[in-house]
């Protein structure tokens, strides 16, 4: 095989790998907050877009135009979102095959570092993250390594003898305006680019070329330039943290790198040691005289430093200090560490070969990352699903759910009738309670707040309390028993002590089979005996799978001293994390009260009169619920 047909085909299997390992469980894990927020928002009409968010929202009108131009296409489910980004991200690794035999042009060895450049991206588990992230990052890290590679093939393609220097031009500015309009820290390559022009020593007419350019980039960049301007007096302050050079070596370049934080020392060592290897790498060129290819390392150099720099200045004034605004890092980072294993003088000597080693083993740590990643080890988000699920099977309308922690992506996941808020941090918590309990009936809580627990309990009857992937759920109700408001009525009598107006069977959904009950007696006497009731979940041989045994109201409506003029909501429990137990079938729920002392049971009857036996099959559920 000719070696350009060698080199093209390995390209073609790497973008390949590159595409399957975006696309794996791309939408297994749920959206993330601000992947829901983009959909929602970004995602909307231009011109809301334009009058409620570009003001204050930091990103460019490219992103919010392209994510509403994609979802009128390809719809607005996790596997279409996050399709765009990986897109984005294959355009990355292309460009850093291209940009790596371009500014290697000169080494034998060009094809195989620009292909270990390329390699070491396709496995990258930073890149990856963002490539399965419905958001703009993975986009801007593929769209600025493309603009960088025009913008150095157009340098190169400018002189007397060159024949298509405008259209190379051309397609730089065009890809530059593209990469400006999805992200602003894009506007810090244009230095980097700068210093290309200036390390390469360039000469006066490529220097004027390049201003020429930056000259038709300007007027394309008013209504970009402008957003900005509203932005910058917009207040906005970032979200994330203040500058911490230190942590531009201990958290930026691990992360960059194996796509997670480093425990120390190791987050001092994996970057001070890959810093080392790659000047070592340079040392062993000392005698080196091809100036072309030191100017090509001292500029990845800068590639590498020059953002960082910036960065760290506009984060001294804001909260913007995270490794994702320096994604496009990465080109720079991979092509430094793939000419410094493959260089001529690599595999010449010990102190090469070791070098060598040392430089691919750091991109390599990654595995481990990316392994914890797809197991769902290292989840990007809470199981929104299961909680929307959970929502949808047991809220009602009128009700109130209240998260304790603001994530716009439960809205995403849960449609059903009960309305949703969320409590604002640094608020006192029962002032904002206060009015839910005089217009809601029902709340539920999601999140622990035990603050807001206390709150609630003091004021509602607490009904249940279940745990739904990570979170707490619970619910509390007005202790005044609504006129009807139980769902099923029923007629049986118990022992003619207690009639059973009536029940409202919450639960099982189709990820989890937890069920509350609420029984609402009708006290017909008062007794000697303190009875409990007991509620059990039977299969058809009469096997009891889950049980809830306690007096009315756990005692707070003793059959010793009920009041015979109050209607009694008496909440049970089945099946709490039982899910994996209770195997795929048929299941009644049955209802009766018994002498805890004798464990006799008082006797059943219908509303005729006739016996029903020593207990009341209340109702029937199917485990799961979609299989029915």
């Amino acid at each position: 095989m000719h070696p350009i047909h060698r080199w093209l085909l390995v390209a073609v299997l790497l973008l390949g790998l590159a595409f399957a390992l975006r696309v794996y469980r791309l939408d297994a894990m749920p959206l993330r907050g601000d992947e829901a927020f983009a959909i929602e928002h970004w995602a909307a009409s231009p011109l809301d877009v334009v009058r409620n968010l570009a003001d204050h929202e930091p990103h460019p009108f490219g992103t919010f135009f392209g994510f509403w131009a994609w979802k009128q296409v390809a719809g607005d489910s996790e596997f279409a979102m996050r399709y765009l980004p990986l897109l984005g991200n294959l355009i990355g690794a292309a460009a850093v095959i291209a940009l790596g035999r371009r500014l290697f042009r000169h080494d034998i060895r060009r094809n195989s570092i620009a292909l270990l450049a390329a390699a070491l991206w396709v496995v990258n588990p930073f890149q990856i993250w963002h490539a399965q992230d419905a958001r703009n990052y993975a986009l801007w890290a593929g769209l600025s390594p493309l603009a960088m590679w025009l913008f150095v093939r157009a340098v190169d393609s400018t002189g007397p003898t060159s024949s298509n220097r405008s259209r190379a031009w051309m397609w730089y500015v065009l890809a530059e305006v593209i990469a400006l309009y999805v992200f602003f820290l894009e506007g810090f390559l244009l230095v980097v680019q700068t210093a290309y022009l200036l390390i390469t020593r360039r000469s006066r007419p490529v220097i004027q070329r390049a201003i020429l350019a930056w000259i038709v980039l300007a007027p394309l960049l008013i209504p970009w330039l402008v957003q900005v301007w509203f932005l910058s007096n917009s207040g906005y302050e970032g979200t994330t943290e203040r500058a911490n050079p230190a942590k531009v070596l201990t958290w930026f370049l691990p992360v960059l790198f194996t796509g997670d934080t480093l425990a120390a020392p190791w987050n001092v060592i994996v970057p001070v040691a890959w810093i080392a290897l790659v000047a070592a790498a340079l040392w062993t060129r000392r005698r080196n005289t091809d100036r072309t290819a030191n100017n090509t390392v001292l500029w990845l150099a800068a590639y590498a430093i020059l953002p960082a720099i910036l960065l760290l200045i506009a984060a001294s004034t804001m909260s913007v200090f995270h490794p994702r605004y320096l994604i496009v890092l990465a080109p720079a980072l991979l092509l430094l560490t793939a000419w410094g294993v493959l260089h001529k003088a690599a595999t010449r000597t010990r102190i090469g070969r070791a070098i060598q080693a040392g430089l691919i083993l750091i991109p390599l740590l990654g595995f481990g990352t990316l392994y914890d990643y797809y197991s769902g080890d290292m989840p990007k988000s809470p199981d929104w699903p299961a909680i929307a699920a959970y929502l949808d099977a047991r809220a009602r309308p009128g009700q109130r759910i209240i998260k304790t922690t603001v994530d716009p992506a439960f809205n995403y996941y849960y449609s059903g009738p009960a309305t949703e808020t969320s409590l604002s941090p640094g608020v006192d918590i029962a002032a904002q309670l206060r009015p839910e309990i005089n217009f809601a009936d029902t709340i539920w809580l999601i999140g622990n707040s035990p603050e807001a627990d206390a709150f609630l309990s003091d004021h509602m009857q607490h009904l249940s309390t279940d745990q739904v992937a990570t979170f707490t759920i619970a619910q509390y109700r007005r202790w005044e028993v609504a006129p009807g408001e139980f769902e099923t009525p029923t007629e049986a009598t118990f022992g003619q002590i207690a009639r059973l107006a009536g029940y409202t069977l919450l639960g099982p959904d189709p990820t989890t089979p937890a069920i509350t009950l609420l029984l609402y007696w009708e006290p017909l006497a008062q007794t000697e005996i303190d009875y409990k009731v007991f509620v059990h979940l039977r299969d058809s041989t009469g096997w009891v799978w889950s049980q809830d045994d306690h007096r009315p109201r756990d005692g707070f409506a003793s059959t010793l001293n009920w009041n015979r003029a109050e209607l009694v909501r008496d909440p049970y429990h089945l099946l709490a994390g039982e899910s994996a137990a209770l195997p795929p079938g048929d299941y009644t729920i049955a209802v009766g009260f018994y002498d805890p002392a004798t464990e006799e049971r008082l006797p059943v009857t219908g509303s005729a009169g006739n016996a029903l036996g020593d207990s009341y099959p209340l109702a029937t559920i199917y485990w799961p619920p979609a299989n029915k």
